[in-house]
């Protein structure tokens, strides 16, 4: 536990809202409740227009400072736009729709307290529905279990396997290494800027990972990522970021990250699926048989055969095929919106790695 006799470190927590009136309170009262009392809680609010800022200003906590925008911003912006206004030791930017376990901040502090060269802190978490149920969870890599520091590589290489498990809402960071960093690149990276600041801190700092459900992160249909990825054509910002720290790589790292890059192409391939039938609701099959067609290389079917053991990849490989035969009978329009109704029963499922 923290020393008590000691001044304890400053922690901002910093709450980016917008629109957020019905989740908003029980946020702020999961950070207000936190053991670990020495917080400023930053709001940097984004010009909403619901009833988000009268909700705030009921609030009488001497912690809590709010900083508004004169017109919206993009959500990564105002990420950056707390970093800039928070003033502690340590950073974390929390989201204004999940709920934090009252020892999670403690239990941060307390692990960049125990190693000195730790960047960054992140946590596993339970996933809960738009009602607050528990619907999944949020696991670590099976892979990266056992250990507490995480190097760049080791990182890199479960990413490459399992897809992105760095929980954004989880992170705390030391705030001379956000501040050193600057802004999340939201110009190259879009919606995954936020793992390129990840992979920066890591090329400089090793981060730990609690391998504990400290928090609960919500997931809902109206979110932003989730209805942008149910109408987008484009490839996913995800692979901007890894095919960007890709070429950054030396040739004998890339040599001991091949099996993990097959995995990878796999992980491209799940999401030409996604895209293929996003052209068919948007009655573009041509283009989705093309996409489609390209997207079954002997890479994908190795990756998918040789992890036979993990129905999810053979779900893909075997939807995927059945997508493009059905461009050829002219039923695509009926696997898509089958399709649809599953991601949606499913959703939490596809914030967990493989």
């Amino acid at each position: 536990m923290i020393n008590s006799n000691n001044k304890q470190p400053l922690v901002s927590i910093c709450i980016p809202t917008y629109n957020v009136e019905k989740t908003i309170a029980e946020t702020l009262n999961s950070i207000i409740d936190q053991t670990y009392k020495n917080l400023e809680i930053v709001i940097s609010e984004n010009a909403s227009t619901d009833n988000t800022l009268s909700l705030l200003d009921k609030f009488n906590d001497p912690r809590i400072k709010i900083y508004r925008t004169s017109k919206t911003i993009i959500a990564e912006q105002n990420f950056s736009r707390c970093i800039e206004l928070a003033t502690g030791d340590y950073i974390a930017i929390f989201h204004a729709d999940d709920l934090y376990n009252p020892d999670m901040v403690e239990k941060q502090v307390q692990a960049f307290q125990d190693n000195s060269s730790v960047g960054a802190v992140f946590t596993m978490a339970d996933h809960i529905d738009i009602h607050g149920e528990i619907i999944g969870e949020h696991k670590l890599p099976l892979e990266l279990k056992g250990k507490q520091i995480y190097p760049f590589q080791d990182i890199l290489t479960s990413i490459l396997k399992n897809g992105n498990f760095l929980l954004c809402p989880s992170a705390m960071v030391r705030s001379k290494i956000y501040k050193q960093l600057s802004t999340f690149d939201v110009e190259r990276f879009g919606t995954s800027s936020d793992l390129d600041m990840w992979l920066r801190i890591l090329k400089k700092h090793p981060i730990t990972i609690l391998d504990e459900k400290l928090m609960r992160y919500r997931i809902s249909n109206m979110q932003g990522g989730t209805i942008y990825n149910y109408l987008r054509i484009d490839e996913a910002d995800f692979f901007k970021v890894i095919d960007f720290h890709l070429l950054a790589e030396t040739r004998t790292n890339i040599k001991t990250l091949t099996s993990s890059l097959n995995n990878y192409e796999f992980q491209r391939s799940d999401d030409n699926i996604q895209r293929a039938v996003n052209y068919i609701l948007r009655g573009q099959s041509q283009n989705a048989k093309k996409l489609l067609k390209e997207s079954f290389s002997k890479k994908v079917f190795w990756v998918a055969m040789s992890h036979f053991k993990k129905p999810k990849l053979l779900a893909v490989l075997v939807f995927g095929l059945m997508l493009l035969s059905s461009t050829y009978l002219g039923v695509e329009l009926y696997i898509c919106r089958y399709y649809h109704k599953y991601r949606c029963r499913n959703s939490a499922n596809y914030h967990n790695p493989t």
